[in-house]
């Protein structure tokens, strides 16, 4: 019983919140947290989307500068995929950066056309060698 209990103790830890195989963020984009607003405040702040495509999972809405992602089973935004060449995220980088910038910041070789912020909770892709879009995720497997 006290291993059960034990695994579902939460930890917060800056911006984040520990659960047993997945942390949970909390970052934000313009007037939008991911894993709490809603579909209603994204209509509510940004309008009619430009496109929208369902997914298994969630629905995905498309605005000029960004994409997001919204859970079919509680309406919250799950991620938001930012191609706006103006933000800069929590490690300061922004869309069109080196891939090598992102290597600095994490402190690791990517060899991929991805890379994962852990802490923050940050995805990168890359294209060419540059930041194609920025992924702020609410959750992300340990």
């Amino acid at each position: 019983m006290r291993a059960v209990l034990l695994s579902f103790i939460t930890f917060v830890v800056g911006m984040h919140i520990a659960y047993a195989d997945y942390m949970q963020y909390d970052s934000s984009y313009k007037s939008l947290k991911v894993g709490s607003s809603t579909l209603q405040s994204l209509k509510h702040h940004h309008g009619t989307p430009l496109k929208t495509v369902e997914k298994k999972d969630f629905t995905l809405y498309r605005y000029r500068d960004f994409d997001a992602a919204v859970n079919k089973s509680d309406g919250k935004i799950r991620s938001i995929i930012i191609f706006d060449r103006r933000f800069k995220d929590r490690n300061y980088l922004q869309v069109g950066d080196r891939k090598r910038s992102v290597e600095s910041v994490l402190r690791m070789k990517i060899d991929d056309n991805v890379a994962v912020d852990r802490v923050n909770g940050i995805v990168y892709w890359f294209k060419d060698d540059r930041i194609q879009k920025i992924v702020l995720a609410h959750q992300l497997k340990r």
